[in-house]
């Protein structure tokens, strides 16, 4: 009973971006071993057919009755590059993000730039038929966008380190990613799943000005005199708007300090 309490206890106090990670993890761990299963037994083709209830298809007849794929695309990788590359993005900018906005609004925008990119994919598979490769769509790099994008409005100033190339702010890189994509989708190289990608760039672009607009609704909480839920909100907005103005290297030991404690109390 012990051990079950302390891993209840563990897995509370994981992160919202650690679940995503894990969530999309798992599911490509669930169909690996699910697709050799099947091949061992002489069914080589299953996990094509089991992928088909997960990936979300382009045809809206289709979606009626499978309306739980605009949700499960976004987790759900087969080829493992892409599940590496697309975490790797996830982990490195997603914690600059929860910094900002918390990890329960990273988790949002990852579902809100997978879900606008579902629709878009929905909608222009529905007056183009046959633009994306193949029938489905798949992965989590809509979700993945939306999160670059929503980091680079909300923090257009912070700098990051990048192999060879050095110090540079992060807005650059995720411009340079978007274009790049942009390009590989002119190409005619799976048009459908860039023309997702840019339904998540839509959604993080969106996502700062909803962000915005709730600041300024939220309400004072009671005070606390050691620490209250206003007084980290006023602290976090003040560090953020000079992280806006001279960026993320300009904070005191402090100051950074402050931000790390106060993301890990609004997860």
């Amino acid at each position: 009973m012990r051990d079950i309490n302390e891993a209840l206890s563990f897995l509370k106090k994981q992160s919202a971006l650690t679940w995503l990670i894990a969530a999309n993890v798992l599911i490509f761990i669930a169909l690996r071993i699910t697709a050799v299963i099947f091949h061992l037994c002489g069914n080589s083709g299953f996990e094509e057919i089991l992928l088909q209830y997960l990936e979300l298809p382009s045809s809206p007849l289709l979606l009626l009755l499978r309306p739980w794929t605009p949700v499960t695309y976004m987790f759900c990788q087969f080829d493992a590059w892409h599940l590496v590359f697309n975490m790797l993005v996830l982990y490195w900018i997603g914690k600059i993000l929860a910094m900002a906005v918390g990890p329960k609004r990273l988790a949002w925008i990852y579902l809100l730039g997978g879900l606008t990119g579902a629709i878009i994919f929905t909608g222009v598979s529905a007056i183009a038929p046959g633009i994306g490769y193949g029938d489905y769509l798949t992965g989590s790099s809509a979700s993945v966008f939306a999160v670059m994008t929503a980091t680079a409005v909300i923090m257009p100033k912070i700098r990051v380190n990048l192999v060879l190339i050095g110090e540079i702010q992060l807005r650059w890189v995720v411009i340079t990613l978007i274009i790049i994509d942009l390009c590989l989708g002119a190409g005619g190289e799976n048009v459908g799943g860039h023309i997702a990608h840019l339904g998540g760039v839509i959604a993080g672009a969106l996502y700062p000005l909803l962000h915005k607009r709730l600041s300024h609704k939220r309400k004072p909480m009671s005070i606390n005199p050691v620490s209250s839920s206003a007084d980290d909100m006023r602290n976090l907005d003040e560090i953020l708007d000079k992280i806006k103005q001279s960026g993320y290297a300009s904070l005191t030991a402090n100051e950074r300090k402050q931000l790390f404690e106060i993301s890990s109390r609004i997860k």
